[in-house]
């Protein structure tokens, strides 16, 4: 019985990750790590911040104090730890060893998915996070205000299949269009972006490179229009128009792309801008309609992994924590794949909030029911 109740769905979570299969500089940072930490290991501090980040942990404090709970000793292998301990060992860990980390999941999440140039979508977006102006004044970016954002870019398959891909933090200040560069790296991909992004010499750039994307124009774009051609009278969007365009003013001119304008519910004209030739103009609104979901995944970190607030005062401490943010969104992905469960990841991680301790076979059954 023992041995059956040691296979937990804590256990499960955690087991994707393999620090065996890290590069050889990663594993002698973890090596590097333990040498001067007798008492908490990398891996155990791991398993407590990924614990801390799915159970929402309100502060350090509230961490230590869990380590009350028997079966949270048993998994990390640590009894108590003060909250200033764990304050240093945020503080203490990797970067880079954590973003390597994620990209181990992120291979294996990619081995089990089959994303095609039809059937997903990268969409790209940021959010500011809020910082307090005395305790993190290196992230300053106004004269009252500390913030620093997180760049996503989330594939999405499916309402219920999504998952970021690649990130990047920066100062609040940082304009998004700037990372652009960072975000699209994937050859054949359709990417998704807000008008905030809209530059015309980079919207170039991604076509020339054999990127696709879906964007909006801003009301004061310049639109020369080569032909048109005729809307289908049988689609659920109001379509108004269907183009082929170049964009900008004498200065500068786009490359020939489509522009496809509707009107939504409310009866506002929505002009959305792409290099997909191939897609119908209902699938275009929709793809750019698919948006949503990257705000409402920022939603959802900020509200439920532990993002309402930061741990550290530090900018690598705070860093750490978005980076577990990712990582622990991973770990339910795989769970998610893995299980072929219809549930989303947010509707897995509200069960493991019950039952991260019983027997997988228990987390199993709830999540795929017989």
């Amino acid at each position: 019985m023992d041995k059956y109740k040691t296979n937990s769905a804590f256990n499960k979570w955690f087991s994707p990750i393999n620090l065996e299969k890290l590069s050889i500089l990663s594993k002698q940072k973890i090596v590097d790590y333990n040498s001067y930490r007798k008492k908490l290991s990398f891996e155990a501090v791991l398993k407590l911040f990924l614990y801390g980040t799915n159970e929402e942990k309100e502060s350090l404090r509230d961490l230590s104090t869990s380590l009350i709970i028997k079966q949270l000793q048993k998994e990390t292998h640590v009894e108590t730890i003060s909250y200033s301990q764990l304050s240093r060992s945020l503080l203490a860990l990797d970067t880079d060893v954590l973003v390597e980390i994620f990209q181990q999941l992120l291979l294996k999440v990619s081995q089990k998915t089959t994303p095609s140039k039809r059937n997903h979508l990268q969409l790209i977006d940021s959010s500011t996070f809020s910082l307090s102006l005395k305790r993190h004044s290196w992230a300053k970016f106004r004269k009252s205000k500390s913030g620093i954002k997180l760049h996503l870019n989330l594939c999405f398959m499916d309402d219920a299949t999504l998952y970021p891909t690649e990130f990047s933090i920066t100062n609040a200040r940082e304009h998004d269009v700037n990372q652009l560069e960072v975000l699209v790296n994937q050859p054949e991909a359709t990417y998704v972006f807000d008008r905030g992004y809209l530059d015309f010499e980079r919207l170039d750039q991604i076509h020339w490179d054999g990127y696709f994307f879906v964007t909006r124009i801003k009301k004061n774009t310049k639109v020369h229009v080569l032909e048109s051609f005729d809307i289908p009278k049988d689609t659920r969007v109001n379509i108004l128009s269907d183009q082929h365009v170049f964009l900008g003013s004498t200065t500068y001119l786009t490359s020939r792309f489509r522009l496809v304008t509707i009107q939504d519910e409310k009866g506002k004209q929505l002009a959305f801008v792409t290099n997909r030739f191939d897609l119908t103009a209902e699938e275009v609104a929709q793809a750019y309609k698919s948006r949503w979901q990257i705000e409402l995944f920022f939603k959802h970190i900020k509200q439920h992994l532990t993002i309402k607030t930061f741990f550290s005062q530090g900018e690598k401490g705070v860093h750490n924590q978005l980076i577990l943010a990712m990582i622990a969104t991973l770990l339910t992905t795989l769970v998610q794949l893995e299980t072929q469960t219809k549930q989303t990841i947010f509707q897995i991680k509200r069960l493991f909030r019950y039952l991260l301790f019983e027997p997988v076979e228990v987390l199993l059954k709830k999540i795929v029911p017989s």
